[in-house]
């Protein structure tokens, strides 16, 4: 129902509005993104804790050791006064077998050597590794002994004396190691074990002589040199004084696998009653060494290979485009469309044309000055009338959906009856 003309200056409010609505689309806020929040959401990089033990490392020690090394020897003799394989011990319990050891005495040298090795940080408090080294080893081993054999003469027993010693020049390990840092980071406590070879050099002398006098009857030399191989285990602590830079203090204990028996023949052979004893051979047989040292070391870690960069994070999804809204307003109880009007139409076009396809909503309103069931359908024809210019204007017609809402969602609320310019509108939205 029409209810008379507006005026002139509503007419030219109404204008207005419709010349500033584009430029307030295109300016409309991006969302409702909090400054900064977009930086907040980028994750910050993990923080390395503690020490990475992983890693090749090198390094020399120093220190202390202390070699020991036990011996048999025992000597058939074929004089008619002792029986037939009697043999000298020590001490001499005539028979066949090896006699007890003779203990040789540990003397204590330098040691000093470098190494090689690698760490795996399990980052559980858990250090696992191999390590390989070679040493040198000033340390030897001496057995003197002394005692009488009834066999040597009729007149009473003999003397036999043994002079004996040993040295382990150099050694080396191929050891595995385990430890944990759940005390300290910095701080490495671990055992290590495994296989170990070295030289073992010994000499030792015989000598046989009268009872009761020096009167020498039988020397027995003996010299052999031999690399021989055996197992270590051993514990120490290393701190780590910076990222590339670690000293440590260990102990280990080597012991290398005893040789078998030679025989010695005499090289002097004196005269005695009886039968000459030109068949007498020295026994001679090497027990296990062992070799004990405590020393000191540095050592320069390589570290582990650096890690791949970082993935790029994850940055948020942007948030989506408000709404570009264009509203075409119109006179009052007219559904034609103003020069203005097509001017906004057009704008609204083109943006449609310059993004991606997207249905775009055409609804038109009146103002509450005309009946409910009146203004429903004088919204509609506004808002089908604005759908064919944009269908002109190169919109598909398939890309929009058109309705009215009559005077239903004012954008000036006003009482019943009230002509309002701004709520005599069609807008085009394109979310």
């Amino acid at each position: 129902m029409r209810k008379g003309l507006f005026t002139s200056a509503a007419f030219s409010a109404a204008l207005a509005a419709a010349a500033v609505t584009p430029a307030l689309a295109e300016n409309a806020p991006a969302g409702n993104l909090v400054p900064g929040a977009q930086l907040s959401q980028v994750p910050s990089p993990p923080m390395a804790t503690g020490i990475d033990w992983t890693g090749v490392f090198l390094g020399a020690d120093v220190g202390a050791a202390w070699t020991s090394q036990d011996y048999q020897t025992s000597v058939p003799i074929t004089s008619a006064f002792g029986a037939p394989n009697t043999l000298f011990t020590a001490p001499f319990f005539g028979s066949t077998n090896w006699g007890t050891s003779l203990p040789g005495s540990a003397g204590a040298g330098f040691t000093g050597g470098g190494h090689l090795g690698y760490n795996l940080d399990l980052h559980n408090r858990i250090v696992v590794g191999v390590e390989t080294d070679v040493q040198y080893n000033g340390s030897d081993s001496t057995s003197n002994s002394m005692f009488t054999a009834a066999a040597v003469d009729p007149t009473g027993p003999g003397t036999v004396t043994n002079a004996a010693k040993s040295t382990v020049p150099w050694f080396g390990t191929v050891r595995g190691r385990i430890g944990t840092t759940a005390f300290n980071p910095n701080l490495l406590i671990y055992g290590t074990g495994g296989f170990a070879y070295g030289r073992n050099d010994t000499s030792d002398l015989m000598t046989v002589t009268l009872p009761g006098t020096t009167t020498l009857i039988e020397r027995f030399p003996f010299k052999t040199s031999t690399t021989q191989t055996g197992w270590t285990a051993g514990a120490g602590l290393e701190w780590m004084m910076s990222p590339h830079v670690s000293v440590k203090a260990e102990y280990l204990h080597v012991e290398l696998s005893p040789t078998h028996g030679q025989i010695v023949p005499t090289n002097f052979l004196g005269a005695v009653a009886g039968p000459p004893l030109a068949s007498d051979a020295m026994h001679f047989k090497l027990r296990s060494a062992e070799v004990d040292a405590v020393r000191v070391g540095i050592s320069y870690h390589f570290g582990a290979p650096p890690p791949p960069p970082p993935a790029p994070a994850a940055m948020p999804a942007p948030p989506p485009a408000a709404p570009q809204v264009f509203i075409v307003f119109f006179d009052w109880d007219k559904d034609t469309i103003t020069a203005e009007g097509r001017q906004i139409i057009a704008q609204a076009a083109d943006a449609y044309k310059s993004g991606a396809p997207v249905q775009i909503q055409v609804t038109g309103y009146t103002d509450r000055s005309g009946s409910p069931g009146y203004n429903q359908r004088l919204s509609e024809r506004r808002a089908n009338n604005v759908a064919k210019a944009l269908a002109a204007q190169g919109v598909p017609p398939a890309q929009m959906v058109v309705s009215g809402r009559g005077e239903n969602d004012n954008r000036v609320p006003t009482a019943d009856g009230v002509r309002e310019p701004q709520n005599r509108r069609v807008e085009i939205i394109a979310p």
